[in-house]
């Protein structure tokens, strides 16, 4: 054999629907599903804690309550439609509300650089409520896709 006749190459293809979402083309309608989510995550939290004075208790707002029924269904709806994997949803919708929690302290401290001194524990506090409602939707989004073949 001569050297450089034998090549061992796979053609290249183009991403696909199991490809991680940041190597698919954004075009591509699971990363727009996920956008979409990602979004409806961050309004259905975030307008009800907008509204809320900066003291307030939120967690005991029925409103946000409603909202974190809403985050569980829609990573339950994502999970269901098979559009992406488990884990990109997982992870996408596990930050929604930290979103919401973060654009909150931007807009507050520009006005008053003096609040949200403790942010970085405001944003892990919303991480476990935002897994608290994440991770049942999952469990119930992989129930329905798993008995919907």
């Amino acid at each position: 054999m001569k050297a450089g006749s034998f090549t061992c190459r796979r053609r290249s293809k183009l991403p696909h629907r199991s490809a991680p979402w940041h190597v698919r083309p954004v075009t591509d309608r699971g990363t727009l599903w996920l956008a979409g989510a990602f979004a409806a995550g961050v309004l259905l939290t975030g307008i009800p804690y907008w509204r809320l004075p900066y003291n307030a208790n939120y967690f005991a707002n029925p409103m946000l309550l409603i909202g974190f029924a809403g985050l569980g269904l829609v990573t339950a709806v994502l999970v269901a439609s098979r559009r992406t994997g488990l884990w990109e949803i997982f992870g996408l919708m596990l930050v929604a509300f930290p979103a919401a929690v973060m654009i909150r302290v931007v807009i507050d401290t520009m006005e008053d650089p003096t609040d949200h001194n403790l942010w970085p524990f405001e944003l892990i506090i919303a991480a476990v409520f935002s897994l608290i409602a994440v991770v049942p939707g999952l469990i119930v989004g992989a129930l329905a896709r798993r008995f919907t073949t």
